[in-house]
C-alpha cells in the first residue's frame, strides 16, 4: 500500500463543470454524475478537456464507443463532476505523463465492444491511470447483489431438513 501524500486530494465534492478545473490536475480521474446512480469516469487533460470512452454524438450503439477528448462542459452537460482518485489509496498512479500519453494515444482508438460489467468508461480510466483495468461501480454492484442473496438465503433450513414426502 502507498504512503499517502497529505497534498494528495483523493476525492473532491460534487461541484459544477466549471468549477472543476480549479480543484483537478492533469491526470486525475474525473467522474461525472449520470440517471440512474451510475457515473461516467474519464482523465483530466489539465487544459478543462477529459479523455473519456464514449459513443460521442450521433451514436446510437454502445459497441461504437471510442476514445475521445470533449470538453468538461460538454461531457457534464448539466451533471455534477468531482476528481475521484480514491484507488491511489491502494495502487499506485502512474507518473502524469505516462497517464496523458496514455490518454493522448488512444485518441479515436476503438474501445473494444462496450460491456457494463468488464469493458466501460471507468475500467478504461483506472488502465489509462494505474495500469489496472478494474470497475469500483461493478465491484460495489456485484457485492450489493451478494449481500442479498445472502441475506435472503441466510438462516433458509437445508434440503435435509424439509420432510421428504417422496420416499412414502
Amino acid at each position: 500500500m502507498m504512503a499517502e501524500n497529505k497534498d494528495t486530494v483523493h476525492q473532491t465534492p460534487w461541484t459544477d463543470s466549471d468549477k472543476i478545473g480549479r480543484e483537478a490536475k492533469p491526470g486525475d480521474k474525473l467522474e461525472f454524475q449520470r440517471p440512474g446512480g451510475y457515473k461516467h469516469v474519464g482523465i483530466y487533460d489539465g487544459e478543462g478537456g477529459v479523455y473519456h470512452m464514449s459513443g460521442g454524438p450521433g451514436v446510437t450503439s454502445k459497441s461504437d464507443s471510442h476514445y475521445r477528448r470533449d470538453e468538461i462542459i460538454q461531457v457534464a452537460g448539466k451533471s455534477k463532476v468531482r476528481v475521484n482518485n480514491e484507488r491511489d489509496a491502494a495502487w499506485q498512479p502512474l507518473p502524469e505523463t505516462e497517464i496523458l500519453k496514455r490518454a493522448r494515444e488512444s485518441i479515436g482508438m476503438f474501445g473494444g465492444t462496450y460491456n457494463a460489467a468488464s469493458n466501460n468508461c471507468e475500467h478504461k480510466a483506472n488502465y489509462m491511470r494505474y495500469g489496472k483495468s478494474e470497475s469500483q461501480q461493478v465491484i460495489d454492484i456485484t457485492s450489493g447483489i451478494q449481500r442479498f442473496v445472502d441475506n435472503v438465503f441466510r438462516g433458509s433450513p437445508t434440503f435435509d431438513e424439509y420432510p421428504s414426502y417422496c420416499d412414502e
